[in-house]
Formats: C-alpha cells, sequence, structure tokens
C-alpha cells in the first residue's frame, strides 16, 4: 500500500487515484554521471513531475545546496552545447540519509542507486530509513549482481532492477556534463513474489506492476531521457548489457587499448568474443536471454555495434580503463569477478573472465589499499600512470 505521512509523522493510507495523482517522491543517492543526469531532468521537469531528494556528498552536495545543479550538455558531431540550470532549494539536498533523516525529510516512494557497482549493498541498508511503507530502491549498476545484493539487504518486494546507459560526469563541484546522444534509463521488477529472480516466458509481463509504471510515468514528462519498462523483461536488459559492460571495460583494462583497437586487433577481438560468449552462455543457463535468440547470435551482434562504433570514434575508452590506468579503485570485481561467481553457479565454465580478473587483482587490490606494493626499477614504483583527466562515469 503506497503511503504518505501525516504531520505527526505517521503513514497515512494513499487511494489508488489519489496515488495516479499524486507526484512521487523520487530520491538519488549519488549524484554523479547517473545520478546528476536522471536528477536534472526530473527537477527540470517541475513539482508536478516528482518531488526530488538528492544525496550528494563534499564540495558537490554543498555547491548544489548553494547554486543549484547544472547539466551540461556536450554535442556529439557539431551543433551548440545546452545546460539545464535548477535554482536553489529545486530539490531537498543532504550530505547522507542520516542527515535527511535528521532534519525530517519525508519518506521517498523511490531510491535511485546511483552510486558505484561494489557500494550497492551498503546503500540499500544506507536507504531503509528513508524508504516509504510502499517504497523501494532501483539499482543502475552495470553487472548483474545489484539487484539481488539490494534484496539481500532489504528483501526482494523492495527492489526494481534498473539499467542506466549515459556517458556523464562530474566536472566540478555542482556541474555534471554528458554527451548529447541517447540516454536511457530503464527498469521493472526483478523477483518473483517469493523472492526468486523472474525468468522465462513470464518475466516479460511480470516486469510491469503499478509502482514499476508510476515511476516511469514520471520519466516520461522528463527531456532527454529515454526511459520505459523493457519489454523482454528486467533480467535479460541487464544481461544483454552486461555481454557488452561486462566483456568490453575489463578486455580493454587488461590491454590498456581502446575501442577501435580492441575490436580492430584479430588477436584482441577473439579475447572479445571470448568474454562475451561467456557471459551469454550463463544468460542463456539462468533463462535470462531474449527469447529465440542463442548466445552466439547475441554476442555477433554486440560485437558489430561496437566495431562499427569504434571505427567511428576511434580513441574510446570504458570507465574500468581509465580507473586501472589511473590507479583508481575501478569495477573489475564487480563485472569480470560478477560473471566467474555466476558461471560456478550455474555450472558454465568462465575461463577468460577468470584470467582477467587474476592477472588484475593485484592491482585492483593495491588501489584499494589493501595490498600495496611498490615495482622495483619502474619510476615511482607505481603500476600505472597518474593525469589529471575526467572520468567518464
Amino acid at each position: 500500500m503506497w503511503s504518505r505521512l501525516s504531520s505527526a509523522g505517521r503513514g497515512i493510507p494513499i487511494s489508488t487515484s489519489e496515488m495516479a495523482a499524486a507526484p512521487p517522491r523520487i530520491a538519488l543517492y549519488g549524484v554523479g554521471g547517473v545520478g546528476g543526469w536522471l536528477g536534472s531532468r526530473l527537477l527540470e521537469g517541475g513539482s508536478e513531475v516528482a518531488e526530488v531528494v538528492l544525496i550528494a556528498r563534499g564540495a558537490h552536495g554543498a555547491a548544489i545546496r548553494e547554486r543549484g545543479l547544472r547539466l551540461d550538455v556536450d554535442p556529439v558531431g557539431g551543433g551548440a552545447a545546452t545546460s539545464v540550470q535548477t535554482a536553489p532549494g529545486a530539490a531537498e539536498v543532504y550530505s547522507s540519509i542520516e542527515e535527511a533523516i535528521a532534519q525530517g525529510a519525508r519518506l521517498v516512494d523511490f531510491m535511485i542507486l546511483a552510486v558505484k557497482t561494489w557500494q550497492v549493498a551498503e546503500a540499500a541498508a544506507a536507504a531503509r530509513p528513508l524508504l516509504g511503507d510502499a517504497g523501494c530502491v532501483v539499482t543502475t549498476q552495470n553487472g548483474v549482481e545489484a539487484p539481488q545484493q539490494a534484496a539481500d539487504v532489504l528483501g526482494a518486494g523492495r527492489v526494481l532492477g534498473g539499467v542506466a546507459k549515459v556517458l556523464a560526469y562530474i566536472a566540478e563541484p555542482g556541474v555534471v556534463s554528458m554527451k548529447a546522444q541517447p540516454a536511457f534509463f530503464h527498469f521493472g521488477e526483478a523477483f518473483a513474489a517469493d523472492g526468486s529472480p523472474l525468468a522465462g516466458d513470464a518475466a516479460a509481463a511480470a516486469a510491469r506492476s503499478a509502482r514499476a509504471e508510476r515511476l516511469a510515468g514520471a520519466l516520461a514528462h522528463c527531456q532527454g531521457v529515454t526511459s520505459g519498462i523493457p519489454q523482454n523483461g528486467t533480467w535479460p536488459m541487464l544481461w544483454e548489457k552486461a555481454v557488452l559492460m561486462c566483456s568490453f571495460g575489463p578486455v580493454a583494462a587488461l590491454c590498456r587499448a581502446p575501442l577501435d583497437k580492441v575490436c580492430g586487433i584479430p588477436e584482441t577481438r577473439a579475447l572479445l568474443r571470448a568474454a562475451m560468449l561467456e557471459v551469454a552462455s550463463c544468460a542463456a543457463r539462468a533463462r535470462h536471454l531474449e527469447k529465440d535468440k542463442g548466445p552466439e547470435e547475441v554476442v555477433d551482434a554486440v560485437l558489430a555495434t561496437l566495431t562499427a562504433q569504434g571505427v567511428k570514434q576511434p580513441g574510446v575508452t570504458p570507465s574500468t580503463l581509465r580507473d586501472v590506468v589511473m590507479g583508481k579503485p575501478s569495477e573489475i570485481n564487480e563485472l569480470s569477478g560478477g560473471i566467474a561467481r555466476a558461471g560456478r553457479k550455474l555450472g558454465v565454465a568462465t575461463p577468460t573472465h577468470d584470467l582477467i580478473l587474476a592477472a588484475l587483482l593485484p592491482q585492483e587490490l593495491r588501489a584499494r589499499g589493501e595490498q600495496p606494493y611498490q615495482l622495483m626499477g619502474v619510476p615511482g614504483g607505481a603500476p600505472h600512470v597518474r593525469a589529471d583527466l575526467r572520468c567518464l562515469i
């Protein structure tokens, strides 16, 4: 049942008609690339679309409180840049859930978890006190583990699974920059009533629900956001993206090479295809591939698209490569590591992802401060470069 808070802080039931008329309260937990893009577009739509709560830390959060949130949209292939500037006070801005609760923030209907993949469980636990009686979190992360991680903390009934695709990053405190190309956010129910992941022929229809439709309705009024409930089901959507994201990023990081070289050098292309095929094979075994498509067909289609993009945009790099090259914590354990774990659970061999994870793990542990080391004979002793580069999220 949907509810709102009375002046005394107690939940009051909301009727179906009232629920449809009331704008949802939507919190963005994390206001980086994904959160900043969605938050800006929701705020641009106005209070009749949604009440917006931003959880943003440090200088970024302070700048948003003082000056409002700005989204700069950079043109692709020419054209003029545009900006969306929201006024200070248009959104409730807090540095943490604890601060929001302490300041008497009203409970939210949806909390979009726009955090790093390794922060999902922690963010889900932190979100609990700010969720309304029927409130839920919506995952956005790469890989295939985020919905289950959130469900393990909150319960499956509190989770919608989602996929976000946008090239965006924090340009400076209070400002998020994104590329002017199609930006997607799709989401839906991921679990059955008994808590098991939705799978098979019934998954597509079961992805739709009143709450998913409510969130989709709010986002339908936002410019610059292509969103909605996936036609083929939530898990097939997650796995389809994983074929790309769980393979290209790790392979590019291992090879220290951009998209055009990863796809254009035959031996490296074969490595990428092998990694993709392991992901698609796991999806097929879990009954999460799109109906009537086999792993080889899915992989060849994704690889063809990637190859064409590399020709058009030579030098393109994924965030995993940039993080590894610059000595930052990366998502390698959630991408290749997640596929390796899925393979063991499903009985699917994943030798390519096992190798990539093993090869990159020493530097990953170093980046996280868990196993520091220096390379003798290397200036500075670090296995990476140091550069003042902005990282796309």
